[in-house]
């Protein structure tokens, strides 16, 4: 009854939304089938024989991109005080354009230039989205519209992974073309990718038709220069401690998971795909019942519990004797350590001032890029010498200290049950 209860009052929260809310939400719902597509067949694209590209070259990509988007984190989170949300989430779509130049442009330097350029522009919608997210909602919806944008994101994901496991296939089959593992044409994955961004793009329409308040007071370019919008300095470094350390952790195995599946247990893409999609699905499930956890143990134990249990399956991943073991545990790690997200941002925003949310979603995105883009080009140099251990371990160490960490920090932190 219970469970009947909540499950209903859920539901009439979600339709209670504004109208700009559920416009971001459609927007997420496409974004969310592109970088489905995208994301679980670009590093396998640029691994194909046809392409050349081996797991340490890929990881200086994801690299670049990530020092791209700690570096103008901050810079990005000043622009969005100063020009609003909609206009900064319309510039983040623009990055979509340059990641056109990393399906064409297959030269080293050019690939890497792309994708710095593309981790800075990107950054701006980014930064922009979680301030964009507060400002439209009340604070007793404020954590459902977080869950449901993320797991619009995620469900939409499943569909993209899963989709984009079968295009290369699918469009080599029909031009007549290789589709062995060893192989395939590149064509086939090239096709897919254009569709990705096609999608990427389109996710523009729902946030032209936003309308801003025009009773929001944009603050001087001066003033936020000097920083001196920020008021909350001891919660935000609090924040930014377990962040970057959780950066540091990630960086060592979540860029390169299904380059992981692929080496170390010579999965398929079709088989990627599927195993992406089943983890979408699980973490899309975690993440609608966020709320309710945070309902029933406070925002900073369900945090803390989430991240403690994903711990095991880390290690599972890399000990595991077969591909099904490893993305079983792969499923449950990324539904239980990403389940705390939307609660986590939720309770940023509530311990800071309006007038320095933007800037604080840009320092927790810079303090989460920077030694993530350390730790990739480490462990794709690990994983390039067949060592699919070491990572794992390093990743597994570092989040048990960022959680024990957050816990000491936010214990005493007075928690409003939604």
């Amino acid at each position: 009854m219970y469970a009947v209860s909540g499950v209903k009052r859920y539901v009439q929260r979600i339709a209670m939304l504004s109208r700009n809310a559920k416009l971001y939400i459609g927007a997420t719902i496409v974004q969310g089938l592109s970088f489905g597509i995208w994301g679980v067949i670009f590093n396998l694209y640029l691994n194909l024989p046809d392409v050349g590209f081996q797991p340490d070259f890929i990881s200086n990509m994801f690299t670049a991109s990530a020092i791209a988007t700690g570096l103008v984190a901050l810079p990005a989170g000043l622009l969005c005080e100063r020009i609003g949300p909609k206009k900064s989430l319309l510039i983040g779509l623009m990055s979509n354009f340059i990641s056109l130049i990393q399906i064409v442009v297959l030269q080293p330097t050019v690939l890497l230039f792309a994708s710095l350029f593309s981790g800075l522009i990107g950054t701006i919608g980014w930064v922009a989205s979680v301030p964009f997210m507060v400002e439209n909602s009340t604070k007793d919806e404020r954590t459902h519209l977080f869950s449901v944008n993320w797991s619009s994101m995620i469900i939409m994901s499943v569909i993209g992974n899963y989709v984009g496991g079968v295009m290369p296939d699918s469009f080599n089959l029909l031009l007549g073309l290789s589709i062995s593992p060893e192989m395939g044409s590149a064509v086939g994955y090239r096709l897919a990718l254009v569709v990705s961004l096609v999608l990427a793009l389109a996710a523009a329409f729902p946030i032209l038709l936003i309308k801003e308040s025009k009773t929001l007071q944009r603050q001087k370019m001066v003033d936020l220069l000097a920083l001196r919008n920020i008021r909350s300095h001891q919660a935000i470094v609090k924040f930014m401690i377990p962040t970057a350390l959780i950066g540091f952790g990630a960086g060592f195995i979540v860029p390169l998971f299904n380059l992981f599946f692929k080496l170390r247990f010579s999965a398929t893409t079709g088989q990627i795909g599927v195993i992406s999609a089943l983890g979408s699905v699980t973490l899309g499930i975690g993440i609608l019942a966020a709320p309710l956890l945070s309902s029933k143990l406070g925002k900073v134990r369900s945090i803390v519990a989430c991240q403690y249990f994903s711990m095991p399956f880390i290690m599972l991943m890399t000990l595991a004797p077969n591909l099904t073991l490893a993305s079983t545990a792969y499923m449950t790690r990324g539904a239980l350590m990403n389940m705390a997200g939307p609660i986590n941002s939720t309770l940023q925003m509530e311990l800071v001032t309006e007038k320095e949310r933007a800037t604080t979603n840009g320092l927790m995105i810079m303090a989460d890029n920077i030694p993530r883009a350390a730790t990739a080009s480490i462990s794709g140099r690990m994983m390039t010498g067949s060592d699919f251990y070491t990572p794992f371990l390093f990743t597994t160490a570092t989040y048990f200290l960022a959680s024990s960490l957050f816990f000491m920090f936010f214990r005493k932190t007075k928690d409003t049950l939604i």
